[in-house]
């Protein structure tokens, strides 16, 4: 039986996934001396922020919601979808923001 709350759930794992992601991306990216690297952490990191609610609304589309017959719990569960892929979205961006203020010396304080 799908529940509501299993779209917040893959939304908050896809959120996590794609923070870690952006930290590896971060990390992987050599400082150089001209600080042209600090721009590709920046973009990076966004890429990652705009895919974090896509993803997050297509795996619970896919995984989820095909699986609902019932109209009335299609639309609770859309609904669910939308709304968790934003929570998504602003806990990625959230999380980015305290990371980069934490890590005042390190790669991942380029972020903001």
């Amino acid at each position: 039986m799908v529940n509501v709350s299993s779209a917040y759930i893959l939304a908050i794992i896809v959120c996590a996934v794609m923070f870690i992601f952006s930290a590896v991306v971060a990390n992987l990216i050599s400082f150089k001396p001209d600080m042209s690297d600090v721009s590709k952490r920046k973009i990076w990191f966004w890429i990652f922020g705009v895919f974090t609610p896509v993803i997050s609304f297509c795996l619970n589309y896919g995984v989820f919601f095909l699986k609902i017959h019932a109209r009335s719990k299609q639309s609770e569960f859309l609904t669910a979808m939308a709304i968790a892929a934003t929570v998504s979205f602003v806990i990625y961006i959230v999380a980015g923001f305290f990371a980069a203020k934490i890590s005042k010396t390190g790669k991942i304080s380029n972020w903001f």
